[in-house]
């Protein structure tokens, strides 16, 4: 590194001084007085902001007024059939008529569903299935209604077995009427006596009605009104005047995404909407969705007390609407800002010029602090005498750490400087050791050129060190055509005899590739000895003060080496051959398909180690 900051210092004195250029001093002057005109853009914008929030402000009371007048017109449109149950139940436990009795009463039934248009249609059922039944027709007329038997009838025998099971009034589930062709919203109300069951009301309001409701409250594209079963059928919107043609009793209502409103049918992609100054109302929320190319703004509010699940009313309004006062209040400030820019250009011009080369300088210093030593770009010059001799600077200094970047080993250096540790000193860990190394490598050579054996290598190395860095191994050397990692250091990992192992299998599926392409260009095959050991090493800043390695030392490299060179007396002619001691092999997914080598003396080790074999 020392080396590589002397050639930079000693090429800068080759430099020649720049000539003809503009002073910083004077240019910095020239832009910093054209700030001033910041003030101008400052009140621009504060007359921006505070005029977006005011039309925010006013726009979230619109849509809550709007809102409350649609919950308030539908809650009183709901509330006509609960009116008119008690009022039927009334008269019944007031005793002006018995149920059942057919004295008068379907005429007082088919009054009280003439008296309310909200409502389609009512049904008054005693408990041994006889009923009156009165729905209104598509022209809304009421006919007069007379007593039936429903035993017969499966979709009312289900609501009067539903009924009985309830001790008070309640909203039913939604349901097909095949004589009206629409669907209805049912409030039921059972008929108890003490403990006898005398019957039950049953009150429809008409989803067309609902739909009506929707359309008178709708003025596209501001607002157009929609209602919901829930979050997924659709209870009303504008145009649905005949349900019947989609509907049935298996499905009285259809779903939100079969809608044929294209907004409605993509409301499952709505996404939450936030933008300053407008809020939605209490319990309601607001979203954006995309449809058919235009944005649209959605409002929802859920009412309760009307069934399970809860009815949804809504609105969406085409964005374009939303935004108009908005677009309006741009227009006014686009010429105060038009004039801005044309009096703040020659400062941004300036200020690019002086800034470009030193914003460069600073994206290409921190590929030195990463060590992208690969991706170096030289920094582009400048009239302004000392930005380009800023410029020229850099790039010989660049020119320099090129130089000697390909002898830094920089991923050991990034982990280094990732875990805190340059200059650390050195530590015992435990560690696992790798030695790799090509068996009759003179052989192989034979006949080769120093350039090709060079090449040959280089490739060889690249092969290996590419598995063992796929592992997280950190590789201490190259020895020759030789490769020495280990694992754990500088990176803690609890799983580094396994990652070792790993590695080692991949370096053996790619030499056997290797071979291949070799074989078939009529070269001969590489045969590679593996050895693998582990145990407590020292690992750290090894060396002399104007020199220093980050390796290990200790008795397990010398360990790890000699298993390299056991392969040759265990199969000297294997392709590759993959050897580990049982203290590396123990508890890894390796174990089990491992064969073992028995024990074995290694040169310059008293205890005899036990060999496995990948």
């Amino acid at each position: 590194m020392r080396v590589g900051f002397n050639i930079v210092r000693s090429s800068m004195k080759k430099l020649p001084a720049s000539l003809g250029r503009l002073a910083i001093a004077p240019t910095l002057v020239a832009a910093i007085g054209s700030l001033a005109l910041i003030s101008v853009g400052s009140i621009l914008a504060l007359q921006f902001y505070s005029s977006t929030q005011l039309v925010g402000n006013l726009g979230s009371r619109l849509v809550a007024r709007n809102l409350q007048i649609l919950e308030l017109a539908l809650s009183r449109h709901l509330d006509a059939a609960v009116a008119q149950a008690d009022f039927v139940g009334k008269a019944l436990r007031d005793g002006r008529f018995e149920i059942g009795d057919d004295n008068g009463f379907p005429e007082f039934v088919a009054g009280t569903l003439a008296s309310a248009p909200q409502i389609s249609g009512i049904i008054v059922a005693t408990a041994d299935n006889k009923a009156v039944w009165a729905a209104r027709t598509q022209s809304g007329a009421v006919p007069q209604p007379q007593w039936v038997d429903f035993t017969n009838d499966a979709p009312t025998m289900a609501i009067a077995a539903e009924t009985k099971t309830h001790k008070f009034p309640y909203w039913g589930a939604p349901a097909y009427v095949e004589t009206i062709q629409q669907s209805v919203l049912n409030y039921r109300v059972p008929l108890w006596q003490g403990d006898d069951y005398q019957g039950f009301i049953a009150i429809g309001i008409g989803t067309t009605a609902l739909s009506a409701l929707a359309s008178e409250f709708s003025e596209p594209p501001y607002s157009t009104i929609f209602m919901l079963h829930g979050r997924d059928h659709v209870l009303a919107e504008p145009g649905r005047n005949r349900d019947g043609q989609d509907l049935s009793s298996a499905q009285p209502l259809l779903p939100v995404s079969e809608s044929p409103n294209p907004i409605l049918s993509t409301l499952a992609d709505a996404v939450p909407f936030s933008r300053a100054g407008l809020v939605a109302p209490e319990d309601s929320r607001l979203s954006q969705l995309a449809s058919q190319g235009e944005d649209f703004l959605v409002i929802t509010k859920t009412l309760t007390g009307y069934g399970t699940p809860s009815p949804v009313i809504g609105a969406y309004s085409s964005m374009r609407a939303v935004d108009q006062p908005l677009r309006l209040l741009q227009h006014s400030l686009l010429a105060g800002f038009l004039l801005l820019l044309l009096s703040t250009g020659l400062a941004v011009l300036l200020s690019r010029v002086i800034s470009r080369p030193i914003r460069r300088s600073s994206r290409e210093a921190a590929k030195i602090a990463t060590l992208d030593f690969d991706r170096f770009d030289p920094v582009s010059g400048s009239f302004l005498r000392e930005v380009d001799d800023l410029a020229r600077s850099f790039n010989v200094m660049l020119e320099g750490v090129k130089s000697f970047g390909r002898y830094v080993p920089r991923g050991l250096v990034r982990r280094l400087i990732q875990e805190h540790r340059v200059g650390a000193g050195s530590e015992e860990r435990d560690l696992t050791v790798m030695f790799t190394d090509i068996a009759g490598f003179t052989a192989t050579c034979e006949g080769m050129s120093a350039g090709e054996v060079a090449d040959f290598i280089n490739r060889h190395l690249t092969l290996v060190a590419d598995c063992i860095e796929s592992e997280g191994g950190t590789i201490d050397k190259y020895i020759g055509d030789a490769v020495m990692a280990f694992w754990g250091a500088p990176d803690h990992v609890d799983d580094a005899p396994a990652r070792a192992c790993r590695a080692a299998l991949a370096i053996r599926a790619a030499i056997f590739r290797d071979n291949e392409a070799r074989v078939a260009e009529g070269n001969p095959a590489v045969r590679m000895r593996i050895g693998i050991h582990r145990g407590p090493l020292i690992v750290g800043d090894i060396g002399a003060p104007q020199r220093i390695n980050y390796t290990v030392v200790g008795d397990v490299v010398n360990a790890a080496q000699r298993l390299e060179g056991l392969g040759k007396e265990i199969d000297p002619r294997a392709d590759v051959i993959v050897l580990t001691s049982a203290e590396t092999i123990r508890g890894t997914e390796f174990e089990r398909n491992a064969t073992h080598e028995g024990c074995h003396a290694v040169k310059g080790k008293q205890q005899q180690l036990d060999v496995y074999r990948l």
